[in-house]
C-alpha cells in the first residue's frame, strides 16, 4: 500500500511518524515522509500545499502526525486532500489524537488515540486487504456522520521489537515554500537548535513519566492504563540504535535523551549503560531528571559515561501551585536540595544544569509569583533558566478546569489559537516582570555579584511590589516583553 505521512511538528529529529514509518515499511507497505519542520509561521499557503499534489495523487492512505500546538497544519493539509483528493482516507495520530480524539474526528476519517506500535500496522493491513476495518482497537472513526470510539489496548511492553525510526533519505520531503528532497545537510540544519546550538541527536529510550502533571497529556495515558510502570529499550538496544544514527549521520556530536526522566531507569541498567556508551558511542548527552527519582549514585555513573547537560522541571516556587494547581507530587524542599547537590558537579564536572518554569499561570497569585521569584534569586551561580508560558492543552486537567472557569473558549482548530505562546495574557503584573526579568539577568550574565543580589531582594520587597502594583497592565505588558 502507499501511504503518505506527513509530520507537522515543526522537528526534524526522533519522532513518532518516524517510528511508524519504520513499522510500516517493515510490513512492506511503501512510505513517503514528508516534514512541515519550520517553526513558523505556523500557517502554509495554498501554494505550498500545491506542492505535494503529485505525491498525494500516488498515495493510497495520507497519515498525519499531530500535536496540538500544529494542528492548525494537519487541519490545513486535510482540507487540501479534502478538496483535491476525496477518494484519500485521512488517519490522524499524536498527542492531539491521544487527548482529544473526538474533535480530530471532526476533521480525519479516522484517529490513533493510544500507542500505535501494533494498532496502525493492523489497520492498514485491513484496508489494503479490502476487510472491515471499523473495530480496529485503540482507534477511533468517522462513519456516515456517526463517531466510532473502540476500546484501548494495553500498554505496548516489548519496546526493543521496534524497528530503528526511519531516518532514510529516500521518499522523504521538507515542505518550506518549496518542496526539497531530504538531505544530510537540511536535517544537520533543522537539528541544530537551543541549548547547544549544535546538531543534536534526540532519542527516548523509555515510555512513562513519573508524574501526572494536570498541564500535560501524559494524564491521558493514566485514564486509559491505570497506572503502570514505566518501560525500557534494553541498554543495548540504545546503543545499537545510537551507533546506527551516528553512523548515519556523522555530523551528530550529541545526544539528547527525550525521557521524561532519565533517572527512573535503575542503577544496575545505568551502570550497564555508562560502561557501554563510553565503548559503543563515546558522545557527550544530555538528560532531564525530577527531584523524585534523583540520587547521588546514578547521577556519578551517568557523568562517568559524558553526561554534561541535565534538564530538570520545578514549574514554580509555590508550593500551593504545586499541590493545588498542577497537581505535581514534588516538594519545593526537595528541588531546592537537588539543586544545591547537581550545582557542586557544575565546575569539578563542568555540568551544565537548566531548570524550568511555567508563568502566566491565572492560577497563581502574586504571592505564588514572587515566590518564585525568590526561588530564583536563591539558585546557584551558572545555572540556565527555562521560562514557558502556561498553556491549556485540550484533554488536560488543566484545560478542563480553565474552561469551566470561563478563562478559555473551547478548543476549535477552525479558530486556531497557537499553544507554544511567549507573551503575556494572564498576569500582566509587577511580580511576573520580574520574573522575567531575573531571567534575562541570570542567562545573561552566569554570575551576579552582592550588589545585583541586593538590589534584586528590595525590588521583591513589599515595599517595593505595593507602589508597583498601581503601574498600568498594559505597560507591564511592554516591559515583559522587552526582556524576553
Amino acid at each position: 500500500m502507499k501511504i503518505t505521512i506527513v509530520n507537522v511538528t515543526g522537528r526534524m529529529s526522533s519522532d513518532g511518524s518516524r517510528l511508524i514509518s519504520a513499522l510500516l515499511k517493515r510490513a512492506h507497505h511503501r512510505v513517503t515522509n514528508i516534514f512541515l519542520a519550520r517553526p513558523e509561521p505556523i500557517e502554509y499557503q495554498l501554494e505550498e500545499l500545491k506542492l505535494l499534489d503529485p505525491i498525494l495523487n500516488d498515495t493510497d492512505l495520507l497519515m498525519l502526525a499531530v500535536y496540538s500546538s500544529y494542528v492548525l497544519r494537519a487541519v490545513q493539509v486535510t482540507q487540501h486532500a479534502r478538496k483535491f483528493f476525496p477518494e484519500l482516507k485521512v488517519i490522524w495520530g499524536g498527542p492531539h489524537c491521544i487527548s482529544v480524539p473526538e474533535m480530530a474526528l471532526q476533521h480525519a476519517d479516522g484517529v490513533c488515540f493510544s500507542e500505535g506500535d501494533e494498532v496502525v500496522v493492523e489497520l492498514v493491513n485491513k484496508i489494503e486487504a479490502g476487510i472491515d476495518y471499523l473495530d480496529t482497537p485503540s482507534m477511533g472513526f468517522r462513519q456516515n456522520g456517526k463517531k466510532i470510539i473502540n476500546p484501548v489496548r494495553p500498554p505496548f511492553k516489548d519496546l526493543d521489537s521496534l524497528p530503528f525510526y526511519d531516518y532514510g533519505l529516500e521518499n522523504q520531503f521538507l515542505l518550506d515554500r518549496e518542496l526539497l528532497p531530504m538531505t544530510n545537510d537540511i536535517i544537520k540544519e533543522r537539528m541544530t537548535g537551543y541549548h547547544y546550538n549544535i546538531p543534536i541527536f534526540f532519542f527516548a529510550t523509555s515510555r512513562g513519566c513519573p508524574h501526572h502533571c494536570s498541564y500535560c497529556n501524559n494524564c491521558r495515558y493514566l485514564t486509559m492504563f491505570g497506572k503502570i510502570p514505566p518501560r525500557f529499550l534494553s541498554v543495548q538496544r540504545v546503543l545499537d540504535e545510537l551507533a546506527a544514527a551516528r553512523k548515519r549521520f556523522d555530523f551528530v556530536n550529541f545526544i539528547g535523551f527525550g525521557d521524561d526522566d532519565f533517572f527512573m531507569r535503575p542503577l544496575n541498567q545505568l551502570e550497564e549503560f555508562s560502561v557501554k556508551y563510553k565503548a559503543q558511542i563515546g558522545l557527550p548527552f544530555g538528560a532531564a531528571l525530577s527531584a523524585n527519582t534523583y540520587d547521588k549514585k546514578k547521577l556519578e555513573v551517568l557523568l562517568d559515561a559524558g553526561l554534561v547537560g541535565i534538564q530538570l522541571g520545578i514549574q514554580t516556587g509555590s508550593q500551593r501551585v504545586l499541590d493545588e494547581v498542577y497537581d505535581r507530587k514534588v516538594s519545593i524542599n526537595k528541588t531546592q536540595k537537588v539543586i544545591a547537590e547537581l550545582s557542586q558537579y557544575q565546575a569539578s564536572r563542568y555540568l551544565d544544569l537548566l531548570v524550568d518554569f511555567i508563568v502566566d499561570n491565572p492560577y497563581e497569585t502574586r504571592e505564588d509569583i514572587i515566590q518564585t521569584y525568590r526561588y530564583l534569586l536563591q539558585l546557584p551561580s551558572g545555572i540556565k533558566i527555562n521560562i514557558f508560558f502556561l498553556a491549556f492543552f485540550p484533554g488536560t486537567p488543566i484545560y478542563d478546569r480553565a474552561l469551566a472557569d470561563g478563562l478559555i473558549e473551547p478548543f476549535d482548530e477552525n479558530s486556531f489559537r497557537f499553544f507554544t505562546r511567549t507573551h503575556l495574557r494572564y498576569q500582566k503584573n509587577y511580580e511576573t516582570f520580574l520574573v522575567l526579568f531575573l531571567r534575562k539577568l541570570r542567562n545573561k550574565k552566569n554570575r551576579l555579584g552582592k550588589i545585583s543580589f541586593f538590589f534584586l531582594g528590595i525590588l521583591g520587597s513589599r515595599a517595593v511590589r505595593g507602589p508597583a502594583s498601581l503601574v498600568p497592565k498594559p505597560i507591564y505588558s511592554l516591559l515583559s516583553r522587552l526582556v524576553q
